[in-house]
């Protein structure tokens, strides 16, 4: 797997199934290993730890039992018929534009007070709290570009051109244990190297940001207080709490994700502009054949301005 090049954080939870394998199956011997007792094994560690856990054990156990057929210790993989897990997903929720252009008025305007029973704080407003976190141009991002919330952390000044009014996502964030925060040069999959089309209002909080901008080691254009690599743990905590204040404890980083596609299919446009703008995989072999997987589609600026009319910085 890590001759493959598989992410850190995949890598992590490998690791952590690995255990369940290894305390579950370890005393047995490959001709113990049965296809009927993984089958068991996987089962019970979907009911006692959930699907996620079986799924990459069940991957584990697949690549173990293929490594044991290519050196002759088995004649075949056992994985092969043990039973597949399936992930409850839950239906996709997206804010309608009202809303997102709600959120986004509140995050730069609203009055309304944090915890206006706490006593031991000074009373802020949402708009300062969002000013003071530096959580407004973040959100702001996450709108205008429907990217994943490491990938908007790990944009760069260099990846910005504001003649072409473009970012181009080239890698991401991601805590290393050991190591902190570091800043990958490769994104989560191959189709998430794009390059995105800026809508005006973020171009707009873009300039605004860059006169303001100090310098940091890492060249980001969010980094943290202290001009580190922004931990987007941080960014969550943060951002509930300002969908608390706003009683939108629904929504999510990703919820922006699936904001931006939904409104682009409400646009007219098809899912293959959806696909290139989130970095998604291929939607079919056709598509992915004739149809240009690295186009900018200007078009994306265009219904986004439209959807959120924001205004420019002051």
């Amino acid at each position: 797997m890590l001759e493959e090049g598989r992410a850190i954080r995949t890598m992590e939870r490998y690791r952590y199934a690995s255990t369940y394998v290894l305390k579950g199956l370890g005393g047995y011997k490959i001709r113990e290993a049965s296809t009927q007792r993984l089958d068991g094994f996987v089962k019970a560690l979907k009911n006692n730890h959930g699907p996620s856990v079986a799924k990459s054990a069940r991957v584990i156990l697949s690549g173990m039992f293929g490594l044991a057929v290519r050196f002759g210790a088995a004649t075949t993989n056992p994985v092969r018929d043990v039973g597949t897990i399936k992930m409850e997903s839950k239906a996709a929720r997206a804010l309608s534009a009202d809303e997102l252009r709600g959120i986004l008025d509140a995050m730069r305007s609203s009055r309304i007070v944090l915890n206006p029973a706490n006593k031991v704080t000074p009373r802020q407003t949402l708009s300062e709290y969002c000013s003071g976190a530096d959580l407004t141009d973040v959100v702001t991002m996450f709108a205008a570009t429907g990217a994943r919330i490491s990938e908007v952390l790990g944009i760069r000044w260099q990846d910005i051109d504001f003649t072409a009014k473009t970012v181009e996502i080239t890698g991401k964030v991601n805590r290393i244990p050991g190591q902190g925060m570091i800043r990958e040069s490769f994104t989560k999959t191959a189709a998430g190297k794009r390059v995105l089309p800026l809508p005006a209002f973020a171009i707009a909080m873009l300039m605004g940001r860059q006169m303001a901008a100090l310098g940091n080691v890492h060249d980001v254009v969010f980094p943290s207080a202290l001009g580190t690599l922004r931990d987007p743990s941080a960014v969550h905590k943060q951002w509930r709490t300002v969908r608390s204040c706003l009683k939108l404890d629904w929504v999510t980083s990703h919820t922006f994700r699936k904001t931006l596609a939904t409104l682009l299919d409400a646009q007219g446009l098809s899912a293959r502009v959806g696909a290139d703008q989130l970095g998604h995989a291929q939607i079919s072999m056709t598509q992915d054949v004739y149809m240009g997987r690295k186009a900018v589609h200007t078009e994306v600026a265009d219904v986004l301005d439209d959807v959120v009319r924001y205004l420019p910085l002051p």
